[in-house]
C-alpha cells in the first residue's frame, strides 16, 4: 500500500513537471513572429536546468519532447484551418494535424535532449552537446524527407532587425546554434562554469555586435524599375467558382491598370489564373491590352500547368511571365510541394488519400527550371511553401530580386499568414536580395535586403502597391557559402567538445 502511494506521488510529480515544461514551450513561442518578444525565448533555459540534473534517458527525452510540444502545438495550431477550407471530407484529419504534427516535430527535440544526456558526463559537456545536438536535429527536421523548417528555434532572432542580420553570415541553421548558446549562458553562470560561460558570452556578444554593425552600415538604395503588387483577396470558393472566372479576371485587371504607362512589372499571386494557359488563349490579348502599354512591361502570374509525357498528364503549380505580345517569356514550376496538400508522399501505402489543395496531384518541377531576366534584373521565383526553406546558392547566376507568390487564404485570420511573411523576410536577409511577396489574401509587400518592410498590404484586404525595387546588397557570406558555414561551425564545436572532455573540464 505504501509503495502504491509513493508511485502515485511520483506519477503526479512527473505529470506536473512535464505539463510545466509544456507551458514553458508555449510561453517561449512569444519570441517568434509576429509577437517577437525576444526575452521570452530564455524561458527555455528552465528546461536546460532540468536536463543538467537528469540522470535518466527516458526523462531527458521527455523534457525535450514536452518543451517542444508546447512550442509547436501553440505556434502551428493554424495549420488545421487549411483542413476546414479543404472540405468536410478532410475533417477526420484535424486531430492528426493539430496534435500529431506537433508530436512528430517534438521527437526531434526529444532526441537532442536524449543524446545530450547519454553522451554528456558532466554539466559542461551537456551544455556543449546541447549546443551541437539541438541545432543538428533542427537541421535534420528541415531536411529529412521533404523537410519542414518552420518555426526553428533560431527564428526568435528575426527581431529586432539588428539581430536578424546574423542569418546573413551564419545562415538559418547557424542561427540555431547562436540561440542555443545564448540559452546556455544563465545555466553556465549559475553553475559557475567560468571558462564555458566566458567563451560563449564573448562569441555571442561578438556575433550580435557584428550583426548590428551590418544593419547600421547597409543602406537601402532603389533602382529605377517600378513594380506593381496586386492583392485581389478572393475567397477560396469564389476563386475556383467557374461562374465567377470573368468577374475575378476583371478585378485583377482593374487592380493592375497602369495609368502612368510606366515600364512596370505587374505581379499576381499564386494560381491567380485558375485555368491552363492553352485554355485561355482568347483572353490573353484582352489582358495584355488592358494592363501592358507601348511594347513595355510584363505580367508575372501564378497558374496551373499541364504537360503530357509518355501519354500521361503531369500537373505543375507554376509561375509564368507574359510580355506585351502575349507570349510566355518565363516559366517556373514549383519544386518543393506541400505534403498532403499538393502531393501524397506516401501514396504507395495511402493511395486512397486525396490531396487537400488540388484535385490533381502536382508534380515536382525540374532542377534546371529557372526564371528569366527583365531590364537587367535577374528574377528568382519562389512559390508559396518554398519561401520557408533556406536559399540555395547558384554559382552560375546572381539574382537581383526574389519573387514569392502565394495564397495564404487557407489559413484564415490566424498566425499562419504572418509567420509565412516573416519567414519570407529571412530569405531576403540571408541573401542580401530584395524580396517581393504577393499573396492572394495577404500579407503582400516588398522587403528590403535587410528585412525592412518597404510597404505591405494587410491580410484580408484588396488593393495594390506601386513601388521601386531596392538594389541588392553585396553578396552575403551565407549566399556565397550556404550551409557550409553551419557544417564548419558544428565541426569546430565537436573538436572543442573533444578538447574539453580530454582536459577533464566539468
Amino acid at each position: 500500500m505504501l509503495q502504491f502511494h509513493i508511485n502515485k506521488f511520483k506519477n503526479n510529480s512527473n505529470f506536473f513537471k512535464y505539463f510545466f515544461l509544456f507551458l514553458v514551450g508555449f510561453l517561449a513561442t512569444f519570441s517568434l513572429p509576429p509577437f517577437s518578444f525576444f526575452p521570452s525565448v530564455f524561458l527555455i533555459t528552465i528546461s536546460i536546468f532540468y536536463l543538467l540534473y537528469s540522470d535518466n534517458l527516458k526523462e531527458a527525452f521527455l523534457i525535450g519532447f514536452f518543451l517542444a510540444f508546447g512550442w509547436f502545438l501553440v505556434s502551428l495550431y493554424w495549420i488545421s484551418n487549411a483542413i476546414l477550407i479543404g472540405g468536410k471530407e478532410f475533417f477526420w484529419m484535424i486531430p492528426f494535424i493539430f496534435f500529431g504534427l506537433p508530436a512528430i516535430l517534438s521527437i526531434f527535440w526529444g532526441l537532442a535532449f536524449f543524446f545530450t544526456n547519454l553522451i554528456g558526463k558532466n554539466i559542461t559537456e551537456r551544455l556543449f552537446l546541447l549546443s551541437i545536438l539541438l541545432p543538428f536535429f533542427e537541421w535534420l527536421r528541415g531536411n529529412i524527407l521533404s523537410g519542414f523548417p518552420w518555426n526553428m528555434i533560431g527564428l526568435s532572432l528575426s527581431s529586432p532587425l539588428e539581430f536578424a542580420q546574423t542569418i546573413s553570415f551564419l545562415g538559418p541553421y547557424g542561427q540555431n546554434i547562436l540561440i542555443v548558446f545564448l540559452l546556455t549562458i544563465p545555466a553556465s553562470l549559475y553553475h559557475n562554469k567560468k571558462i564555458f560561460s566566458f567563451m560563449v558570452t564573448v562569441v555571442c556578444g561578438t556575433v550580435l555586435l557584428t550583426s548590428t554593425y551590418i544593419f547600421n552600415n547597409n543602406k537601402i538604395h532603389f533602382t529605377k524599375q517600378s513594380i506593381r503588387i496586386v492583392q485581389p483577396n478572393f475567397s477560396h470558393f469564389e476563386k475556383w467558382d467557374k461562374s465567377k472566372y470573368l468577374i475575378n479576371q476583371d478585378k485583377l485587371l482593374e487592380l493592375s491598370k497602369n495609368e502612368s504607362k510606366e515600364n512596370y512589372i505587374i505581379v499576381w499571386p499564386e494560381t491567380a489564373i485558375v485555368n491552363f494557359f492553352e485554355n485561355i488563349q482568347q483572353d490573353i490579348p484582352h489582358i495584355v491590352k488592358t494592363i501592358l502599354y507601348k511594347n513595355s512591361g510584363i505580367l508575372i502570374a501564378g497558374i496551373p500547368r499541364k504537360e503530357m509525357i509518355n501519354n500521361k498528364n503531369f500537373y505543375y503549380n507554376s509561375m509564368i511571365a507574359i510580355d506585351h505580345n502575349g507570349k510566355i517569356v518565363g516559366n517556373y514550376d514549383k519544386k518543393r510541394l506541400v505534403p498532403f496538400g499538393e502531393y501524397n508522399p506516401f501514396k504507395t501505402f495511402f493511395s486512397f488519400f486525396n490531396t487537400i489543395a488540388t484535385d490533381k496531384e502536382f508534380s515536382k518541377g525540374g532542377q534546371n527550371n529557372q526564371f528569366f531576366a527583365y531590364n537587367n534584373l535577374n528574377l528568382f521565383p519562389m512559390i508559396c511553401y518554398e519561401a520557408i526553406f533556406p536559399f540555395k546558392t547558384y554559382k552560375d547566376k546572381s539574382y537581383d530580386l526574389i519573387i514569392n507568390i502565394t495564397n495564404d487564404v487557407w489559413f484564415g485570420k490566424t498566425l499562419g499568414p504572418e509567420q509565412h511573411f516573416w519567414l519570407a523576410k529571412q530569405r531576403a536577409i540571408e541573401t542580401g536580395i530584395p524580396l517581393l511577396r504577393v499573396s492572394n489574401s495577404g500579407i503582400s509587400g516588398l522587403i528590403a535586403p535587410n528585412g525592412k518592410e518597404i510597404e505591405s498590404l494587410k491580410f484580408g484586404s484588396s488593393g495594390f502597391l506601386e513601388l521601386k525595387i531596392p538594389k541588392k546588397f553585396k553578396q552575403t557570406l551565407y549566399l556565397k557559402f550556404g550551409e557550409k558555414i553551419y557544417y564548419l561551425i558544428t565541426l569546430v564545436l565537436i573538436l572543442l567538445f573533444i578538447f574539453f572532455r580530454r582536459r577533464g573540464f566539468n
